[in-house]
């Protein structure tokens, strides 16, 4: 589980060309189909180059799923 579940933030928006879904593979050679639960993690898509990054997404099930499947480099 993510540490700070509530200070959780969006840095840039997964795919969700597949319904809603998007396939990710790993560096083991597996891949996972999700689909994303929270509207936040899919903004409605706009074309004009200002969607806005590194937002704030407080207890989004997506992202904790997502910060659960990755590491951080320090």
């Amino acid at each position: 589980m993510v540490a700070q579940a509530s200070t959780a933030r969006m840095i840039d928006f997964p795919a969700s060309y597949h319904n809603g879904a998007a396939g990710l593979p790993f560096a083991d050679g597996h891949a996972e189909i999700k689909k994303w639960q929270d509207p936040r993690t899919r903004p409605a898509v706009q074309n004009n180059n200002q969607l806005q990054l590194n937002v704030a997404s407080p207890n989004n099930p997506d992202v904790i799923w997502l910060a659960e499947r990755t590491t951080v480099l320090k």
